[in-house]
């Protein structure tokens, strides 16, 4: 019997993911409608539920956030004299995907807010549509320590830069691929970005073009899209957002899909993907509790 590779008991859990080449592709967490509130007290290992936030407001995102499947992040910067507290919702596709941003007084005007009428598009909340250009850096050490370690450098480092609409954000998914962030409006998940890595990912950012090198993937699609969108890409070397929109996924058999894509000209790719052996690994750091995480290829 062959015994998997274990880490040492006080491992990085991105150093691991490195050892073993685990692959970006694919793991970006999945879903169309997520919600970003800024909230600026110390984040605990789960901030979304264990926080202090008024027990009305928490049962309103929770319900609200419910009706729409979104994912609720908690974001917070530098305050800077402002006495509002942001609030994004972000409906993402691989094209025309929306945000809307809205500054509260204070948590309890989310009340007035209907979630549903949002992701639906309704006019009156049109005033509120924003296309500037948002990163959101998971920094939450409490989660992993890899988020604090890695996440706060590039957090620096893009802040030098002068990136624009720079946000911390609490977990993203995928700590041992630290740093990881997320791009607004666009939904794009990109891990392992360096500090000397920012002029290049800030070019991509500008020109709306995916970097694959550092690329988990786009949050509107599941990971078996995810995977096939960016063989297609180095493939075909589109690599603006807009090149190529997600038309069908079909399953041919257990664990084979055929994923179909068209591009602006009205081409039509198809990429099957298939499902691999899991690979077995250590996620968190410290932690000797393995996990199977499930792997995808195109066939």
């Amino acid at each position: 019997m062959i015994v998997p590779p274990q880490p040492t008991p006080d491992f990085y859990c991105t150093d691991w993911s490195l050892v073993i080449d685990e692959p970006l592709a694919g793991t970006a967490v999945s879903g169309k409608v997520w919600l970003f509130l800024e909230y600026n007290q110390p984040w605990t290992a789960k901030a979304t539920s264990d926080n202090n936030l008024p027990q009305l407001v928490q049962d309103w995102l929770a319900e609200q956030g419910g009706l729409v499947n979104g994912r609720l992040q908690f974001i917070k910067q530098p305050r800077e004299g402002r006495m509002d507290w942001a609030f994004f919702v972000a409906i993402f596709a691989d094209t025309g995907s929306r945000v809307y941003r809205f500054n509260l007084a204070r948590y309890e005007d989310l009340f007035g807010l209907d979630l549903p009428a949002i992701v639906a598009g309704e006019a009156r909340y049109d005033a509120n549509c924003t296309t500037e250009p948002e990163i959101l850096v998971c920094t939450n050490g409490k989660r992993d320590v890899c988020c604090a370690l890695h996440g706060v450098a590039l957090l620096r480092a893009l802040a030098a830069a002068n990136a624009p609409g720079l946000w911390e954000t609490t977990h993203l998914g995928g700590h041992r691929f630290a740093p990881t962030l997320l791009t607004l409006p666009d939904g794009v998940n990109y891990g392992r970005i360096q500090r000397e890595d920012v002029p290049q990912f800030l070019t991509h950012l500008r020109n709306r073009t995916l970097w694959l090198d550092k690329l988990r993937g786009r949050v509107c699609y599941e990971p078996v899209v995810q995977v096939a969108e960016q063989f297609l890409r180095q493939e075909t070397a589109e690599f603006h957002l807009d090149a190529i929109q997600h038309i069908a996924t079909q399953t041919l058999s257990a664990g084979v899909w055929q994923v179909q894509f068209q591009t602006r000209a009205g081409q039509q790719h198809s990429v099957t993907v298939e499902a691999a052996k899991p690979l077995v690994t250590y996620p968190s750091s410290g932690s000797l509790v393995p996990k199977n995480v499930p792997q995808f290829r195109p066939a």
